[in-house]
């Protein structure tokens, strides 16, 4: 069932224990960090653009060893929409890079429990619940993830000035070798040898 939420305070135990499922949308003025990562030439809507997110929660019964009781794990799914604006390091121009991200996360009782948790499972991410639970903080936390370490246009509009002229703005000559240009071509000298035969 979809449920209203507090994104910064709700039982996140509760949620996956009753199945819910929530959707909304996130101004990206409200995520703190994500403002201070958008590009300085970012237009001036940029504060108002949304994240569209979508949220489920779910229980599994996992069999109990002998004369332990039966355990119930909580998982949550969280998919995040968007888009961001970011500097293309190529062409060094503003452009708007697409969020996209989908995490199952296992919900466990504390920190330590979470710190313990074995890293050997690439599909599902181990987070501390908590019934006053921080959804901001953690739809944050997976755009920054999914951002690329050199964030690049698919195709360039067009190359920077810098990358063509050098950093400073001028020409820089090739560095001419005279010697080099004097020196007759091994392969001149062969085909000469050729043609006398």
């Amino acid at each position: 069932m979809t449920q209203p939420i507090d994104l910064q305070a709700f039982d996140l135990f509760e949620f996956c224990r009753s199945s819910g499922s929530a959707a909304g949308e996130i101004a990206a003025r409200e995520l703190p960090r994500i403002i201070a990562e958008t590009s300085a030439e970012a237009p001036a809507s940029a504060p108002d653009e949304v994240f569209r997110y979508t949220m489920s929660g779910s229980t599994q019964d996992e069999a109990a060893e002998p004369g332990k009781p039966a355990r119930r794990r909580l998982f949550l799914d969280l998919a995040v929409q968007g888009s961001m604006w970011l500097n293309c390091q190529r062409c060094l121009a503003v452009y708007a890079e697409p969020i996209s991200t989908a995490t199952r996360f296992e919900v466990v009782a504390s920190e330590a429990e979470a710190d313990a948790a074995p890293m050997d499972d690439d599909e599902i991410d181990v987070i501390a619940g908590s019934r006053r639970f921080d959804l901001l903080a953690l739809i944050e936390d997976e755009i920054l993830l999914s951002l690329p370490v050199a964030p690049k246009h698919e195709v360039c509009p067009a190359v920077h000035e810098s990358l063509v002229t050098g950093t400073d703005g001028s020409v820089e000559p090739e560095p001419e070798d005279e010697q080099e240009e004097k020196r007759p071509s091994p392969f001149a000298a062969l085909a000469s040898l050729k043609t006398k035969h």
